[in-house]
């Protein structure tokens, strides 16, 4: 769960730095509708029932691409409240190429 983190951004930047090249990231976590209202972001029953912290798709696969993640999958699980879903949030550290990659060899 990256919605209770109070810097969500960097929690996928250490996950992009500690995985190799080509590795794949997944988990599950809770994202906001993208009109998910104030009120409702600032209650904090919601807070600790993890919406009110979520972030919407977008947001996600903003910071997700911002991290150097590629091959982004966000899918919708089921509803969690009227205004936020649980969702499966995967992603891929894009592969390095060079000098010892077997990849860099085949071209």
């Amino acid at each position: 769960m990256i919605n209770l983190s109070g810097d969500k951004p960097q929690v996928i930047r250490e996950a992009a730095r500690v995985l190799r090249p080509g590795g794949r990231l997944a988990f599950s976590d809770v994202i906001a509708d993208p009109d998910m209202d104030d009120d409702t972001r600032a209650d904090m029953a919601a807070w600790t029932g993890c919406v009110a912290g979520a972030l919407t798709d977008a947001e996600f696969r903003a910071a997700l691409q911002a991290a150097g993640f590629d091959e982004i999958e966000i899918r919708e699980t089921h509803r969690v409240h009227e205004r936020a879903a649980a969702a499966i949030i995967r992603a891929r550290k894009p592969a390095a190429f060079g000098c010892c990659d077997p990849g860099a060899l085949a071209g």
